[in-house]
């Protein structure tokens, strides 16, 4: 499965799922199937305040890896907020009370005046931004505001220890350190040697028990200016966000991850400390260690730290992520930019854990999963009409998501032909069945790709965090055996199954196409303007680009 990287309504239907694809509840069991043992190792720790832990021991080498996964992202932001959950990512390496301060009580009087700038600047810029004749008196007012706000932040840095938390783990040993937000979770991962797990336990709790938002607006800067290299000034970013904000009318899907513009720029400490205080309980973590340890000292160490992080508060509020209306018609979105022409086709269809997810992930690695995959052979080899096709899933596997195309045309071809080309493929997916021949090489390759992905301590503890909390039907809830038990899922599906899968979610009412093309007047393409080829997960990961 790609791991991947994109208004609230009234509340709306879910969109249905038939019983043929139910969402299975999350067992507590592990696995009882004796040809698989790709967990065998693995040990669960749940600690008193609701979070749970995975320990995988090793000796392959001294060392170790630990992910710290909070089922928290883009899926649980509002609008004006989009965007926060990244922006708190980025707070969490700027230190506590502790580390990352000269003196916190007078840098905390200093933070606290930075706040209250910044609600008066970007008020009145905001103010400004909608006056078509601002007077000369509120344009100075502006100007004496944004020199207040500078120098208040200039005066809550000199208290700051720049990049101490990164400074103490690389002065250890540390490697691979650092951190990602998605539609559906935020992820923290470092690489440490075997006999600094009692640093990498302290670090963590504590900047998890005792976040600080220093430097949060320098940090909103470079948000914005990231915003403009990744989607704003990038043709598959932008059509990625069209189609995300088309296919999506009601749910956080919609938005992308790195949030919107405005949203960003309008972003304040307050509100993201209120995001954290609402979203980070522990119930919603998951943390993995795998490599060289002992693992009743890993758990001791881990009650004893972790485990000092207050629960989540009994009377706090159901978070409720407004559902997506079911699709009634297929929607089009245009995105005229000068790159190279592509196209993003879009089905919506239920998550992980489910059949369907993993039907869906099945049928990609058949019809693009590949040099050898069908529509290479037939839409790129020997009729030459596409320079690539993929599929992938996204934007996130927490909730209903989509089933996606992305294919670009060879030059002499256009997007009206690779579309028809593409929807007669789809077609037959639908009506036709799978040969033998390619389910069992698609279920050889989707194997391999799994077991690869595995190979070192970091890429296990990853996947591990991952699996067990899109496995789970719930926020609060995992299933730690989800990566082995989705195996099992993977080897069970049939060409019948997945034929049902297509018909049921693979239709022209539940589609939205994203097209990305040359305004008329736009000269010749520009050398590489456009996508790269690669693996689907290569294509997702760019076309998403968070």
């Amino acid at each position: 499965m790609p791991v991947a990287m994109v208004l609230l309504c009234l509340i709306a239907l879910i969109l249905p799922t038939p019983s043929a694809w139910a969402q299975p509840a999350a067992p507590e069991a592990p696995p009882d199937e004796p040809e698989w043992t790709l967990l065998a190792p693995l040990r669960v720790v749940r600690l008193d305040n609701g979070m749970t832990f995975l320990l995988y021991p090793n000796d392959r080498a001294p060392i170790f890896s630990g992910v710290i996964r909070y089922d928290v992202g883009g899926k649980d932001e509002i609008p004006t907020q989009t965007g926060i959950s990244h922006m708190f990512e980025h707070m969490a390496f700027k230190g506590t009370s502790r580390l990352g301060t000269t003196d916190y009580a007078a840098e905390q009087e200093a933070l606290a005046e930075v706040e209250r700038l910044a609600y008066a600047y970007d008020r009145l810029r905001n103010q400004l931004a909608r006056d078509d004749s601002p007077t000369t008196a509120r344009l100075d007012a502006l100007r004496e505001l944004a020199m207040q706000f500078q120098a208040a932040q200039a005066a809550a840095g000199q208290y700051v220890v720049k990049d101490e938390f990164d400074e103490i783990y690389s002065r250890e040993g540390g490697s691979q350190m650092n951190a990602t937000t998605s539609p559906d979770a935020t992820t923290y991962f470092i690489s440490l040697p075997a006999n600094r797990l009692p640093l990498w336990a302290r670090m963590e709790s504590e900047r998890l028990a005792d976040p600080v938002p220093r430097e949060f607006y320098r940090e909103r800067e470079v948000i914005l200016e990231e915003r403009r290299m990744r989607l704003d000034n990038s043709p598959l970013g932008r059509l990625w966000e069209i189609t995300m904000a088309t296919a999506y009318v009601a749910h956080p899907y919609g938005y992308p991850t790195i949030g919107w513009e405005s949203d960003i720029a309008n972003l304040k400490a307050t509100e993201a400390m209120a995001f954290y205080r609402r979203h980070y309980t522990p119930d919603r973590a998951v943390g993995v260690l795998v490599g060289q340890f002992n693992p009743e000292e890993a758990e001791a160490l881990l009650r004893e730290t972790f485990g000092k992080l207050p629960p989540a508060p009994e009377d706090l509020a159901e978070h409720r992520i407004v559902p997506e209306p079911e699709q009634m018609g297929e929607r089009r979105a245009t995105l005229e930019f000068p790159a190279t022409p592509a196209l993003l086709l879009a089905w919506h269809k239920p998550p992980a854990p489910g059949k369907a997810d993993v039907a869906a992930e099945l049928l990609g690695q058949i019809v693009a999963g590949g040099r050898s995959a069908r529509w290479f052979e037939r839409l790129v080899k020997e009729e030459r009409l596409a320079a690539e096709v993929h599929t992938f899933t996204g934007p996130g596997d927490r909730e209903p998501n989509l089933f996606m195309i992305y294919a670009t045309p060879q030059p002499g071809h256009t997007l009206d032909e690779l579309e028809a080309a593409l929807r007669e493929e789809v077609r037959r997916v639908r009506t036709e069945p799978v040969s033998a021949e390619e389910l069992e090489r698609a279920r050889k390759n989707l194997r391999a790709d799994t077991i690869r992905a595995l190979q070192t301590n970091l890429g296990l503890a990853r996947t591990l965090a991952e699996y067990a909390q899109i496995g789970a039907p719930a926020p609060g809830e995992i299933d730690p055996w989800y990566l082995e038990r989705r195996l099992h899922q993977l080897e069970g599906l049939t060409a019948g199954d997945l034929l049902a899968f297509a018909a049921e979610y693979l239709t022209d009412a539940n589609l939205t196409v994203g097209s990305l093309t040359p305004p008329p007047s736009a000269e010749e393409t520009p050398p590489g303007a456009g996508a790269r080829g690669g693996t689907d997960s290569g294509a997702s990961e760019e076309i998403q680009g968070t």
